[in-house]
């Protein structure tokens, strides 16, 4: 199993560890990948992003959002608090199922 992601733009290409991946946000189909490392930024979508990145650990927790879960400090009513602090809210539907992940993955 490779643990490497591919962000390729008309210009440039960056090889970036997945689990350096804290977050990925998208703004049309701008996507921006939030690291340890900076943030990186290519053409795409998070359901494909997802379909790479879900045997990772990554889950959707709003349409414009998909994060690590081995990244979340913690969840607060319909927010998640990431290691580095940054804030990103949960939508409604998807609060229950990122809940559910997020404690299998603390159990681990």
């Amino acid at each position: 199993m490779h643990c490497k992601y591919v962000c390729r733009t008309k210009t440039s290409v960056s090889i970036i560890h997945i689990y350096d991946i804290n977050y990925i946000t998208v703004s049309g189909h701008q996507l921006t990948i939030h690291t340890e490392c900076g943030t990186f930024s290519k053409y795409g979508t998070l359901t494909k992003e997802l379909k790479l990145l879900s045997s990772y650990g990554f889950i959707r927790c709003s349409q414009n959002y998909i994060v690590a879960l081995s990244k979340i400090k913690s969840i607060t009513e319909n927010t998640i608090i990431m290691m580095d602090h940054s804030k990103i809210h949960i939508s409604r539907n998807y609060t229950s199922k990122v809940i559910m992940a997020f404690t299998m993955q603390s159990k681990k």
